[in-house]
């Protein structure tokens, strides 16, 4: 028992000692004391002489003393103990490179890379090897080499992608990631993401993709790996028309009902490329009404019209008659419920706003209202609207009702805040400044960014000509001639203005 708790000691003191030793070579390495560093790193590598660490910090030494001899001593032992770890014969390369011995150098790197190795994990220890001493050209070169001896192309790929990207190589690198993505569909999501980190914004490199893409797909036109990097490519140049080509494709490759072009239809929407997300839904409801998607290609419709009118601040009268009677149509077809309020809405959105037909509107925003199952924040939204559309048609006590309900239900909420910016507008229409303010003030703070700014371009002209010549007639006529304008009056507006 006693020699067994000897022994622990022993080992402990020895920890301990080994410990400090190397807590001190380290400071004397950081010190730039490299001679007193190595001859410690020498002791403790020949107490542990298995340590990587020891060994790599005692060759930094060496070499950093330029004492090549001891280097290359070291190394040589390294190679004769461990004679299947490539990576020491990699260094051997690397000092004969340091000490300017080309042609010895080049003659080891060949000797490693004309080896035939049987297994992966031997061929990545070299790369790393190689990676290590900056030997990049032959990393490569090893990659490659092995790539076509396991006969797997998906094998080294990425390995290879990150070398080429590394030294410019776009194609090569790009070549590499196609490939991993053919050999695994799963790989999909992971190689567009190296692929958008590779080519930072470079809409050229997304070019070079594109144009390998298609020299693939002439021999793989089934690939699916192809299919999608060739859609996805075209959309981060915004070729929103060859990107719709090549979905319209892989669908009717695929038999796939319109499954992959309404997912481009959204892309499209995400970027406000409405015009060809019509051109999506167009062809999906062109399938046919029996097709799984008609009704989602019907929605998808009739929302980018309206995205499209909203952006522009309105169409042309032949634009705007069509788009209501494809609302008309939709809501014939699927009824009046639950799940086509929205699209009601939008009809009467499009009938106050955009046709000037404010009854109509105020008809079809009762319609939703009136509907069993519809989802609050929407009712909230359709009595926005009816406020406004009252407001039109003289009501400006209903309006006054409305806008106060939402602020109310809503008063947390973004919602809520547009509620309060609709009631402080319908303040300054009737010459309540003082009022229209005090809301205003609270609401230049929004968190909504446009409620915010409408706040404060309100409040703006409120301040700059209230009491300039001791009475607010002037704005009073102001006020009065922007209410003409918003209901859509501009005879009269002119008058009051003039």
């Amino acid at each position: 028992m006693r020699f067994f708790l000897c022994l622990l000691f022993l080992s402990v003191y020895n920890l301990y000692s080994q410990n400090d030793d190397e807590k001190l070579a380290a400071q004397y390495m950081s010190d730039k004391d490299y001679l007193k560093a190595a001859d410690i790193y020498e002791d403790l590598s020949k107490k542990k002489p298995e340590s990587v660490y020891y060994y790599e910090n005692l060759l930094q030494c060496y070499i950093l003393l330029s004492d090549y001899k001891s280097a290359e001593k070291l190394v040589d032992k390294r190679i004769k103990k461990f004679e299947n770890q490539y990576n020491f014969k990699v260094d051997k390369a690397y000092l004969y490179q340091l000490q300017g011995f080309s042609s010895k150098r080049d003659e080891v790197l060949k000797q490693l890379l004309e080896i035939n190795f049987q297994y992966i994990d031997e061929v990545n220890q070299l790369a790393n090897g190689l990676i290590k001493r900056k030997f990049i050209d032959q990393a490569i070169a090893l990659y490659a080499k092995a790539q076509q001896s396991f006969k797997s192309e998906g094998d080294f790929a990425y390995e290879l992608s990150v070398l080429y990207f590394q030294t410019g190589k776009i194609q090569e690198g790009t070549e590499q990631l196609l490939i991993l993505a053919a050999a695994n569909d799963a790989l999909y999501n992971e190689v567009k993401n190296r692929i958008i980190v590779a080519y930072a914004d470079n809409n050229e490199h997304y070019k070079l993709l594109s144009n390998l893409l298609l020299q693939k797909l002439q021999k793989q036109p089934d690939n699916y790996a192809y299919n999608e990097f060739l859609i996805w490519s075209f959309t981060q140049q915004k070729d929103w028309t060859g990107a719709l080509i090549q979905a319209k494709a892989v669908d009717k490759r695929l038999k796939d009902e319109g499954r992959k072009v309404l997912e481009l239809a959204y892309v499209f929407i995400n970027n406000e490329a409405y015009d060809p997300a019509i051109s999506a839904y167009e062809y999906v409801k062109s399938l046919g009404t029996d097709k799984r998607y008609y009704y989602q290609a019907q929605q998808g419709l009739l929302n980018c019209g309206m995205a499209s009118v909203r952006m522009s601040n309105g169409a042309n009268a032949e634009t705007l008659k069509t788009l209501e009677s494809e609302y008309i149509s939709f809501i014939y077809l699927n009824g009046i419920n639950w799940q086509t309020a929205e699209q009601i809405k939008e009809l009467a959105e499009l009938y106050i706003y955009y046709l000037h037909q404010p009854e109509k509107g105020i008809a079809q925003l009762n319609k939703v209202m009136e509907t069993p199952g519809v989802n609050p924040t929407l009712l909230a939204q359709c009595k926005l609207d009816l406020g406004d559309a009252q407001l039109i048609v003289g009501e400006s006590w209903e309006a006054d009702l409305l806008y106060k309900q939402v602020e109310k239900t809503f008063n947390n909420d973004p919602l809520g805040q547009e509620a309060k910016f609709r009631y402080a507008r319908l303040c300054y229409f009737r010459g309540d400044f003082e009022w229209a303010q005090t809301q205003l003030d609270i609401l230049k703070g929004a968190t909504t960014q446009l409620i915010s700014n409408n706040a404060m371009r309100l409040w703006l002209i409120i301040q700059d000509n209230l009491g300039l010549d001791s009475t607010d007639e002037a704005l009073k006529i102001y006020a009065e001639a922007d209410l003409l304008i918003f209901q859509n009056k501009y005879n009269d507006a002119l008058i009051k203005l003039n």
